[in-house]
């Protein structure tokens, strides 16, 4: 009677051991003496007779998975598995570095923009956006320079472009600040000393 609630206690010890290696990290310690609890509760069995160690294995074979899939199932909502998790997900989301321009701006915020190829795009190379000059992935045809391109995505750090059609508005590349800032004057609109009418200005 004593070895048949030896290796009932061995079994329980064994479902309690391996269901706090889940719940509680332990690097395996309880793993391993989870598994040492299993042994032990069959080489008992066995001493009782040969069908109530068969009855102990299929025991084993049959609510262990079932037990460790319900356990899995529940972790996540118990104060352990969601800290685990959450600490995870900031951690992965503090190794990942948003992809910029040269200047700092990050990419995403350039998603919908029209450009032009500053290079050709086989399918990389480089694109201007708004002014910045980043690198670039043609999703379709290969692009060739000067083209018109719209930016679809951000992946793996670079922008995923496709050629603009004739339809969608182009951006053309920024004039310089010396054509964009110099006025244009009338040839009629200056008018020499001898050309003005001193009277009218009561002079």
């Amino acid at each position: 009677m004593m070895p048949v609630l030896y290796t009932i206690g061995l079994l329980v010890l064994f479902f309690t051991l391996a269901i706090a290696e889940i719940l509680v990290p332990s690097a395996g310690l309880l793993g391993l003496f989870a598994i040492a609890a299993a042994i032990t509760a069959v080489l008992i069995a066995f001493t009782v007779s040969l069908n109530f160690a068969l009855a102990v294995i299929l025991a084993l074979l049959v609510l262990t998975p079932i037990l460790l899939s319900i356990v899995l199932r529940l972790w996540p909502q118990t104060a352990i598995g969601k800290e685990v998790l959450n600490r995870r997900s900031s951690d992965s989301k503090s190794t990942m570095p948003t992809a910029t321009a040269p200047d700092g701006t990050p990419l995403s915020d350039l998603v919908g923009r029209y450009g032009v190829a500053a290079s050709n795009l086989l399918p990389a190379g480089r694109v201007i956006v708004d002014g910045h000059k980043v690198d670039a992935v043609s999703t379709g045809m290969p692009i060739d320079t000067g083209q018109p391109i719209k930016v679809v995505r951000v992946q793996a750090g670079n922008l995923q472009v496709r050629l603009a059609t004739s339809d969608e508005p182009q951006s053309q590349p920024a004039t310089t600040s010396a054509e964009t800032s110099s006025p244009d004057v009338s040839p009629n609109s200056a008018k020499t000393l001898d050309e003005v009418n001193l009277d009218d200005l009561g002079i």
